[in-house]
């Protein structure tokens, strides 16, 4: 969330940035909006406090044994006017608010405004295959490893099942991706899978994101990333600088909806339910530029360490989460689909989440807004996926990267298996 204070001093940068998201958003309506309900507010106070001053004088009067008349017939006029004025401060507090959450945060000078992302970094030494190579869908179904018939049958569109070797390689790579960042530094929380449904306003997953969330009937949401259940943690929490950054990595099982064809339907590539290691940084305004560069550096260690070709990019503007200044993705080729495969952004928000979360630090005299990032610190589902695409052998084996074997009891290969 933006300030009021920032929009007003720049609007027409606002306007300009809303413009290269590909938004809309009256700006000019905001602050109309801004300014009466600051107006009402004041009347509404004053009202509230000639209300209460008149009550007490009166009773003050009565126990006197005095005549309060005149002041009762004062008091009910001010009545009258607060049943006016009250609900027109609930609607104007409800417009603005459903405003102000529709601006999306500032952008940074290094997104691209054109029509393409940019690529930062590249390690893609791109396999060649001797023989037709097959989809992850394929792959699966042929191991036996998934089944996504029962799959469909149990859960419906795009519903999917993992058998044997292929769950335990999912459970393999989970926890290979928590102890690989608890390594780099980051504290693990094992957090709520769902949450108080407000709460998606503080990420800025809301407004916008409604249809994409599955809802339980008391008002909870399930999380489709634990960067929702962490931000919900901290809100309204203020830290000590010093104990800044605070930098968490969290495992949680993620539902979307999806909503919508796509031609990443097929297979595990885009489902309704995946497993995501996921980081975030509570931080510094001082701090935040530092530690969003150096997540890359980790990125580049962990995707390496898998054998994997892949690629960073920054995103434009009109392709980016309206929370994040600037957003990058991880990509993984995938060999035998011949393309690039989105595994994962690594997005900074400045101060944008943490003013709608309420989150704040103090140190050096004054209290600040906090900073935050977050970043996927990998998703198993389309790990493997990458894994299936790029180290299938000709008898239709999967060759298991060196540092997951370990957590698969010193299994090398992915060998067909029977379905129960």
């Amino acid at each position: 969330m933006l300030s009021m204070d920032y929009i007003i001093e720049n609007k027409e940068k606002v306007k300009q940035m809303i413009k290269d998201r590909e938004k809309e958003v009256d700006v000019d309506l905001l602050i109309q909006t801004y300014h009466s309900l600051n107006s009402i507010k004041k009347e509404v106070e004053g009202l509230r406090q000639k209300r209460n001053s008149s009550s007490n004088e009166v009773n003050k009067l009565k126990k006197e044994g005095k005549n309060a008349n005149n002041i009762i017939s004062q008091m009910k006029e001010v009545v009258l006017a607060l049943k006016e004025k009250e609900p027109q401060l609930e609607q104007l507090q409800k417009n603005f608010d459903m405003l102000k959450y529709q601006v999306p945060n500032i952008l940074d000078d290094r997104v691209p405004r054109g029509n393409e992302n940019k690529e930062e970094y590249i390690d893609a030494q791109i396999k060649e295959f001797s023989f037709e190579p097959k989809t992850n869908w394929d792959v699966l179904t042929d191991l036996g490893l998934a089944d996504f018939k029962r799959g469909i049958k149990a859960s419906g569109d795009r519903g999917w099942i993992l058998n044997g070797d292929g769950a335990r390689l999912v459970r393999a790579i989970t926890n290979y991706l928590l102890d690989f960042w608890r390594a780099k530094g980051y504290f693990e929380v094992h957090p709520p899978y769902f949450v108080n449904e407000e709460n998606l306003y503080i990420t800025g997953h809301y407004p916008g994101g409604e249809k994409e969330v599955y809802r339980t009937e008391d008002g909870k949401v399930f999380v489709g990333t634990a960067e929702i259940s962490i931000m919900s943690i901290y809100a309204n929490e203020t830290f000590n600088k010093k104990n800044l950054p605070l930098k968490i990595t969290a495992y949680t099982p993620c539902f979307r909806r999806e909503a919508g064809t796509n031609k990443d339907d097929k297979g595990l590539y885009r489902t309704h339910q995946f497993d995501k290691v996921e980081l975030i940084h509570i931080t510094t305004k001082e701090k935040v530029q530092e530690e969003y560069e150096g997540i890359f550096e980790n990125m580049k260690e962990l995707y390496k360490s898998l054998e994997l070709p892949f690629r960073i990019i920054t995103l434009r503007a009109n392709d980016m989460a309206g929370k994040a200044k600037i957003e990058r993705d991880m990509e993984v080729w995938l060999g035998a689909e011949k393309r690039w495969a989105e595994v994962g952004s690594i997005g900074d928000t400045g101060d944008f989440q943490c003013r709608r979360g309420n989150i704040r630090y103090e140190g050096d005299g004054k209290l600040e807004y906090a900073h935050s990032i977050y970043a996927t610190g990998g998703v198993a589902n389309r790990i493997l996926i990458s894994i299936l695409n790029n180290n299938q052998k000709e008898d239709g084996t999967i060759t298991i990267p060196k540092v997951l074997q370990p957590y698969v009891g010193g299994m090398k290969l992915l060998k067909k298996i029977d379905l129960i």
